[in-house]
């Protein structure tokens, strides 16, 4: 399913893993994410990623501020999970950003 997000607005979004993961099963995991364009797979940007609860380490808040330096195309993202004893790695599926321009503008702009 492909996410449309307006350029220069702050990407929130919260994943929910699946209850298929006990309560806390990724207490002692680092996570990550990042950005990049579909065609040429270059960086576009991390995401700060954050547990909404630590205990349960169920739902996980994907974020970051500003997306103004987002170039306006299509993007991939993913989240990468990796085990800090062993380092045992795995990550999402591949999720298609659209990034798109916004029509409001501030200030009055044309």
């Amino acid at each position: 399913m492909a996410i449309n997000h307006i350029h220069g607005d702050t990407f929130d979004y919260v994943v929910t893993l699946p209850t298929s993961f006990a309560n806390g099963y990724f207490s002692d995991w680092t996570v990550t994410s990042q950005v990049r364009t579909t065609r040429y797979q270059e960086f576009v940007a991390s995401l700060s990623c954050t547990w909404d609860d630590p205990a349960t380490t169920r739902d996980l808040k994907l974020f970051l501020l500003s997306t103004s330096t987002w170039p306006i195309t299509e993007c991939q993202m993913d989240i990468q999970f990796v085990r800090n004893s062993d380092g045992y790695t795995f990550s999402s599926n591949i999720e298609t950003v659209n990034v798109v321009k916004d029509v409001t503008r501030p200030n009055g702009v044309v």
